[in-house]
C-alpha cells in the first residue's frame, strides 16, 4: 500500500521532515521545519492540537502551466490539473487512506456545463482556483468534504532535487512525450541516470500509454532514492526540509508539516490505503464516475462513515 501513499509527492515532502527528525537537530538549527519538529517531539505535541480536530482530509494538486502560442509566454504557471487526490489523515486510529481522481472525469456544477475535472483549476478567476476545484470535487464525491487544498509546485520540487546534486534512478522504459500547451518536454532512455530537476519533474509526470498507478510506483522509486540522495548529504538536511513547505505551494507552515511528518512516521503499513475513484468510460478520452459503486468505496476508504452520510470535522 506505501506505492499508492498519496501520490508519492506529499508522503516525500512530509518524509523530510521525518528524515530531519532522525538526524540530529544540532545540523538543522536554522530549519523552520526542523525546529518545529524538535518543539513538538518535546512538548508531545499532538497533530490533534495543530489541526484542531482528529482528522484532517486534503485536496492534492498537480498543476501544469498554460502557454501562449509559441510557449515563449506563460499565460498562467498552474492551469489544468494533472494529479488529484483526496487524501484523508486519521490521527486517533493512525490511519491514511485517499482516492485519485482521474483527470478526464467528468464534473458539472450547478449552472455551468459538463467539463472534465481538470479543468476548474484553469477557469477559476486569479486567486479563486483551489476553492472552484474544491467545489468541484465535493460535488463529484457526494459527502466528502475538503480541508485544505495543496497545489504541490512542480518549480519548488525541481529547486529541491537541485539542491541534492540530482538523484539517481533506473528508467524502466523510453520515455517521450512532448506537451507544448504545458511545456513539458520528456525524453528519457533506459538505464541508470542521475536526473536532474527538470528530468526528475519528467520522470515522476510521465504516464503517456502508462496508468496511474504504474506512475505512482514510478513516484514510490523516485522518493526512495530522493531519501537516500538527502542522508547523503546531512548539511543540507534542514535546507531541503524547508523547501518542502514551497513544494506543497505554502498550503502548510511549518508546524503542520512537522507534525505530519511525526505522525505519517508512525502509521503501520496496514493503515495506509490508497485507490481510485470508480469510473466507467464515456465519450473519447472522457470518464464518468460509477455512480453505484461511489458510496461504497468512500465508505471502503473512510472517507465518509457510510452511504450517503459525510464524516464531521472541524473547518
Amino acid at each position: 500500500m506505501w506505492r499508492r501513499l498519496v501520490g508519492g509527492f506529499v508522503y516525500g515532502s512530509l518524509l523530510l521532515g521525518a528524515i530531519a527528525a532522525g538526524t540530529g537537530y544540532r545540523l538543522l538549527s536554522e530549519s523552520k521545519v526542523a525546529s518545529a519538529l524538535a518543539d513538538k517531539v518535546i512538548h508531545h505535541t499532538s497533530p490533534n492540537e495543530v489541526f484542531h480536530s482528529n482528522t484532517t482530509t486534503l485536496l492534492l494538486l498537480g498543476c501544469d502551466e498554460d502557454l501562449a502560442p509559441g510557449g515563449k509566454k506563460v499565460l498562467r504557471k498552474q492551469a489544468r490539473s494533472d494529479m488529484m487526490l483526496v487524501a484523508k489523515l486519521d490521527f486517533d486510529n493512525k490511519r491514511i487512506t485517499g482516492l485519485s481522481i482521474p483527470r478526464d472525469t467528468e464534473c458539472r456544477l450547478p449552472g455551468d456545463r459538463i467539463r472534465k475535472i481538470n479543468a476548474y483549476h484553469a477557469i477559476a478567476k486569479p486567486g479563486e482556483e483551489a476553492e472552484l476545484t474544491k467545489t468541484a470535487v465535493e460535488h463529484l464525491l457526494k459527502g466528502v468534504r475538503i480541508d485544505r487544498v495543496v497545489t504541490l509546485d512542480y518549480d519548488a520540487f525541481q529547486t529541491v532535487v537541485n539542491m541534492v546534486g540530482g538523484v539517481p534512478v533506473e528508467v524502466d522504459r523510453t520515455m517521450d512525450y512532448d506537451d507544448n500547451a504545458g511545456n513539458l518536454h520528456i525524453h528519457l532512455k533506459p538505464g541508470r541516470a542521475v536526473l536532474d530537476g527538470y528530468n526528475a519533474m519528467c520522470y515522476v509526470r510521465y504516464r503517456h500509454g502508462d496508468s496511474d498507478f504504474k506512475r505512482q510506483d514510478r513516484q514510490k522509486a523516485f522518493l526512495v532514492a530522493f531519501k537516500n540522495a538527502v542522508l547523503g548529504k546531512p548539511g543540507m538536511i534542514g535546507q531541503v526540509a524547508d523547501q518542502s513547505m514551497a513544494v506543497l505551494g505554502n498550503a502548510l507552515n511549518a508546524d503542520e508539516i512537522a507534525s505530519l511528518a511525526l505522525f505519517a512516521k508512525d502509521v503501520p503499513p496496514a493503515n495506509i490505503q490508497m485507490g481510485q475513484v470508480p469510473v466507467v468510460e464515456g465519450k473519447g478520452t472522457r470518464l464518468s464516475v460509477n455512480d453505484k459503486q461511489l458510496p461504497s468505496v468512500l465508505a471502503q476508504y473512510f472517507l465518509t462513515d457510510s452511504y450517503g452520510s459525510r464524516v464531521s470535522v472541524a473547518r
